[in-house]
């Protein structure tokens, strides 16, 4: 009997006849397989249950303190079977039935045959020969037999083979679901636990005498890469070297870089330490590697600790972390941990101007984004997407979202960590002049109309207000009136051009009774021209409202208070919305190195139109339909109220920040670390219209939401974009302010003869040990540490004598 895992974080468990039947006809796993073979996607192969087929484990006890039949090396029991890869096939099923003619499988000792998951390779398992040796030597001689090369990764006892669907399987002997020898077990066991995996005999003659090996290795593809046309192992060896002289970056060899990486690191790292620091290296060598998992994970065994990596565990795990590293989010820049490490090697000079460094020019990823979001495209962001080219498709999203959000300004949900938390979102729109940003302001005369038609009443009645004002001013008659009183009502849309006195009037004003209690409700101000915003901040206007868009996030506190009579003395919470187009000229004078760490960075969702020079802009017609749809919505969402529940998504929106948490410590990048914290709400806020908008009378009548995959997949896009362009435009400003703060603002080190002297004591020291460390009489030794134990950083055990409680001194 052998064993499968159905996951990394799982036991293994027995897998008898039904178990295997049960696995490979599974339609999880079939459609796994089936996505995996047409998009290569690894993520979907390592989430495949896996079979164990040379060994059983004894139970132990996890990391985690679970008992259970762990996949451990030390609890390792040999079944007594045997597996061997056979990779890049072409053709596996003519392969096979080359084999099954010219071969006896009974004979041989074959259990079993299937095509893995790629659909380009083949599985073998058979009966372990104890006169072949070893499992590697089992293997060496079975390639011998079927004229192919031995994947050198098998030779690990708990080697484990991805699941693979009923209809793959070639050939299977049901003795393999009972078959077990007991006195393979006895004679290797112990050598496989000790970590010894290594081939015993390296070269096997004699293998079978009856076997006529000419005919065998026709049609079998396992020649890999530039040896395809090698015909002798001499000349394979020779192709090999050849090939791995030539794998070098920019003419350094990836060795030589690896080894600079490790002992840019510290050397190579201790047994408990590997796997993650071959993951941080993975993510480093990701960036000159093309981002391909194969050559990161042949990069890294360059590295003497991985091959003792694999030495006791397989070259799964390094093929593994390769491809979860390639998974992950790629930045437009070589980390600064590797570009250092590239310097030390000659690969950069430190002279070598940013923008002349070995990195690729930064493409964004357009059609990638608009691949994604495609098939997530509902109401209300497909009507908002029509009249926008497939590339903007984001910066619709982006704009509309911040839109709908303002009008659900009466819903509210709890954030992760339990608060009560409403939508603030504030998004900008960057592009070249004629790049067709004006999508924007049609969005806008659409989604907001119900806002404005909601002013044009208090609008009208102020302007009247004003009139009479001016009446009462030149006209004695009209002076002698009753007394003129202000309106009062709510008007949220404000323009640009709005002073400080009458934003904080309006803020004050908006607010109304939602479900019994007394709720702020949001401003929103759009504008077509950032730079307008920019030239107020000299005077007049703007004055005061930078401070305001940071507070507006998180709805903070701010107020005034003022000697004068119109002044609104009062502290309010601030809910102001806005969504803004402009150039990026017009950005980096908003955005600057003087204020780039004041948060507004990591505040708004920005989106970078695609330029396409020398082209016209397409002819198109306008949408009605999709015009007239867009502003139901607005009104809808006007009217709903009240708490959504979100748990789900919420949850998601945790796991996601957690992971680039853990990607980010693992890169050394500081940059996705500030940016990931906010851009958890991003990715909430602009899911719920399109939740909303499936469920709408369903939220009216029950207040209940249902959150899908589909849901949850939309979050994590808006999530990986929201970052990839505030990365974009402001990662590297970021960056650079805090390495000049490193350089600028450094600490002075306080390392005082006293602090030496104390850190040269011993554990355990006496008052002569700290006259001669300090050079002092008997009376001020003593003196000494009575100081230092007023200040707890040593205790008195008797007459004299003292124990550290600090390693060192702090003052």
């Amino acid at each position: 009997m052998f064993a499968y895992q159905k996951s990394f974080a799982n036991p293994t468990l027995p897998v008898d006849e039904a178990q295997f039947y049960a696995l490979v006809r599974a339609e999880q796993w079939n459609e796994n397989i089936d996505k995996y073979r047409e998009t290569h996607d690894a993520a979907l192969k390592r989430k495949l249950p896996a079979f164990i087929f040379q060994a059983t484990f004894d139970e132990t006890e996890s990391k985690a303190g679970k008992i259970g039949r762990w996949r451990k090396q030390s609890a390792t029991r040999l079944t007594g079977l045997v597996v061997m890869d056979v990779d890049h096939v072409e053709n596996p099923q003519e392969v096979y039935e080359s084999w099954f003619k010219a071969l006896n499988f009974e004979e041989l000792g074959i259990l079993l045959v299937y095509i893995t998951p790629s659909g380009k390779g083949l599985k073998i398992v058979f009966k372990a020969r104890h006169d072949w040796g070893n499992l590697i030597d089992n293997q060496h001689a079975m390639a011998k037999v079927l004229g192919v090369e031995v994947d050198e990764s098998c030779k690990d006892a708990s080697r484990m083979s991805f699941i693979c669907k009923e209809t793959d399987i070639m050939y299977l002997d049901k003795e393999l679901f009972t078959y077990e020898d007991k006195k393979y077990a006895e004679r290797y066991d112990a050598v496989y636990r000790d970590g010894h995996s290594a081939a015993e005999r390296t070269n096997t003659k004699k293998i079978l005498t009856n076997t006529n090996l000419t005919n065998l290795t026709n049609g079998c593809a396992q020649e890999k890469d530039s040896c395809n046309s090698c015909n002798s192992c001499s000349e394979k060896e020779s192709c090999s070297e050849e090939k791995d002289e030539n794998f070098n970056y920019h003419g350094i060899s990836y060795k030589t870089i690896c080894e600079a990486w490790q002992t840019a690191q510290g050397g190579a790292p201790g047994v408990g330490d590997r796997h993650r620091t071959m993951l941080q290296m993975a993510l480093d060598l990701r960036y000159i590697c093309d981002n391909q998992p194969d050559m990161v994970a042949r990069a890294l065994k360059e590295c003497g600790f991985v091959q003792d990596i694999i030495r006791e565990r397989g070259e799964e795990e390094v093929q593994g972390v390769a491809d979860t590293a390639c998974e992950r989010r790629m930045y437009k820049d070589i980390p600064k941990r590797m570009q250092e490490v590239l310097k030390s090697t000659g690969v950069l000079s430190s002279e070598t101007p940013r923008n002349e460094r070995v990195v690729d020019k930064v493409n964004i990823p357009y059609e990638q984004y608009a691949e994604r979001l495609e098939p997530l495209l509902s109401a209300p962001y497909a009507e908002a997407c029509s009249g926008v080219s497939r590339h903007n498709w984001l910066g619709a999203v982006f704009v509309s979202g911040a839109m709908y959000c303002t009008l659900l300004t009466r819903c509210w949900y709890r954030h992760f960590n339990g608060a009560k938390q409403r939508m603030n979102p504030q998004a900008l729109i960057i592009g070249e002049p004629a790049t067709g940003k004006g999508f924007a302001k049609s969005l806008d005369d659409q989604i907001m109309c119900a806002m404005r038609e909601q002013d044009e009443e208090v609008r009208a009645q102020e302007t009247r207000y004003k009139q009479e004002q001016k009446k009462r001013g030149t006209s004695s008659k009209a002076q002698k009136q009753d007394a003129l009183v202000e309106p009062e009502g709510m008007i949220r849309y404000l323009p640009t051009k709005t002073s400080n006195n009458i934003f904080f009037r309006r803020l004050k004003r908006a607010k109304e009774v939602v479900d019994g209690e007394q709720m702020p409700l949001h401003l929103y101000m759009f504008d077509s021209e950032l730079d307008s915003s920019i030239s107020a901040q000299s005077g007049g206007a703007w004055i005061g409202k930078h401070d305001l868009e940071l507070k507006a996030f998180h709805n903070e506190l701010s107020g005034v208070d003022y000697a004068n009579n119109d002044s609104i003395n009062d502290i309010l919470p601030i809910f102001w919305n806005s969504v803004t187009t402009g150039t990026q000229v017009s950005l980096y004078k908003k955005f600057t190195p003087r204020n780039i760490n004041d948060g507004l960075c990591s505040r708004v969702c920005i989106f970078p139109m695609e330029t396409a020079r020398y082209q016209m802009i397409k002819k198109k017609n306008v949408d009605w339909e999709a015009n007239e749809s867009m502003k139901q919505w607005g009104y809808r969402f006007e009217k709903l109220h009240g708490e959504l529940p979100l748990e789900r998504l919420t949850d998601h929106v945790y796991d996601l920040c957690e992971q680039s948490a853990q990607e980010a410590e693992a890169a050394d990048d500081h940059v996705l670390d500030y940016l990931r914290k906010r851009a958890v709400f991003y990715a909430t806020w602009l899911t719920i219209p399109r939740i909303l908008a499936r469920q709408y009378d369903e939220f009216k009548k029950t207040g209940k939401l249902e959150i899908t995959d589909d849901d949850l997949k939309f979050s994590t896009l808006m999530y990986d974009a929201v970052i990839y362009f505030q990365d974009h435009f402001f990662g590297q400003m970021l960056q650079d302010s805090w390495d000049n703060a490193a350089r600028e603002y450094v600490p002075r080190r306080r390392n005082t003869k006293n602090a030496d002297a104390y850190k040269s004591l011993p554990e355990t020291f006496g008052v002569k040990d700290v006259i001669e460390a300090l050079d002092l009489e008997d009376n001020p030794a003593r003196q000494q540490c009575k100081r230092w134990v007023m200040h707890g950083f040593v205790e008195r055990i008797k007459q004299g004598k003292y124990k550290k409680i600090i390693k060192d001194l702090m003052i």
